[in-house]
């Protein structure tokens, strides 16, 4: 039994990405301490700084949230929280955490401000460039979400070879949410008559890709998530008539969207994991993804795969699954078995080992 400190300063952020991550670990920690499993920590806190945003704590991990002090942002996670987090184990779980400290667990998502740098600002590749291999090296223990990633951050000299363990990313919170189908009739959206993407500026979300082959493909495309409407049209994107932008939906609303369409079209460049093809699964919807390292890790053949910039390879898929009914019974019964493996509760039992293992 371990006394577990988590660096919640996360919860100052949205609950997207690695922040979602992150709730979601610490939910399913939660949840195997008040069933009484031996593999859960006998003490477990969540430590914040100021300006952590309420309505992302769920009640379950609500008795857990721990003030530390005041303060908030680099200073307050380098100073006051491994002060705060005393003898216990302190667990990062969104890329950073204190320099000083060496009783924590790291988690690492990805390699992405190494390999896809144009994704984001200078200052924050300046810092992680300068964190992330300083971490690597004093973390007792260290993790990443895939065995690509790892390789990735050995190759790049940001982990020290062979320090890290796979902590694979779970994908069944799409199911713990009803599905909100007021999201199909607000966009006029027909079950199988559009085909959907998760929507965000990053570059190496390549979402282009997703636009052109949709269009050749003569299906509506949705973006989902990721900025305001306004924002997507006023970028570099394609213009054209068939896409909506929906912004921000629930999880019940994604749902919907995963349940009645044709096919996730997932055309990244650069992934560390790759959530949203497993929420997919989940869901009853058919994926076309990139065939790169990571998805290929990921999804296996529980996804139908093309060249991030194949618009012709992503267009032939959508005509496939939309023309042979019996391809996308396979591949939605395979995305069922292969979504299946990714579950919280495991990848909190395998933070756990790694813990005990310190």
């Amino acid at each position: 039994m371990t006394d577990l400190a988590i660096n919640g300063r996360f919860l100052t952020r949205p609950a997207r990405g690695v922040n979602r991550v992150a709730s979601e670990l610490i939910l399913a920690l939660v949840r195997l301490r008040d069933a009484g499993d031996p593999a859960a920590p006998i003490r477990l806190r969540v430590l914040v700084p100021d300006g952590i945003l309420m309505d992302q704590i769920s009640d379950p991990i609500a008795p857990y949230i721990t003030p530390a002090r005041t303060g908030g942002g680099n200073r307050w996670e380098q100073t006051t929280l491994p002060r705060a987090a005393g003898n216990a184990v302190l667990f990062n779980p969104c890329n950073v955490g204190p320099l000083v400290r060496r009783r924590q667990v790291t988690l690492i998502h990805d390699a992405q401000v190494y390999t896809a740098p144009e994704s984001y600002g200078w200052g924050f590749r300046l810092w992680y460039h300068f964190a992330l291999p300083v971490l690597a090296r004093r973390s007792a223990g260290l993790a990443t979400v895939s065995q690509t990633s790892r390789d990735e951050l050995e190759r790049l000299g940001v982990f020290p070879a062979g320090k890290a363990q796979v902590l694979p990313n779970g994908a069944d919170h799409i199911l713990r949410t009803g599905t909100d189908t007021s999201v199909l009739a607000r966009h006029g959206l027909a079950r199988h008559g559009y085909a959907m993407t998760i929507g965000s500026l990053a570059p190496h979300k390549n979402i282009a890709t997703a636009i052109h082959a949709t269009k050749a493909a003569g299906l509506p495309l949705v973006v989902a998530g990721g900025a305001r409407a306004a924002v997507f049209q006023s970028a570099n994107l394609p213009k054209s008539a068939h896409v909506s932008y929906l912004g921000r939906v629930s999880d019940g609303e994604l749902r919907a969207l995963y349940e009645n369409a044709t096919a996730l079209i997932f055309p990244s460049l650069h992934e560390g994991f790759g959530l949203p093809p497993l929420e997919a699964m989940h869901c009853g919807c058919p994926v076309i993804a990139s065939d790169i390292p990571t998805l290929r890790d990921v999804c296996s053949d529980a996804a139908l795969a093309s060249q991030p910039m194949d618009v012709a390879g992503f267009a032939q898929h959508l005509r496939d699954l939309t023309d042979r009914p019996a391809l996308r019974a396979q591949q939605v019964q395979r995305g069922h078995e292969r979504a299946a493996l990714y579950t919280w509760e495991r990848s909190a039992r395998a933070l756990m080992e790694l813990v005990a293992s310190l």
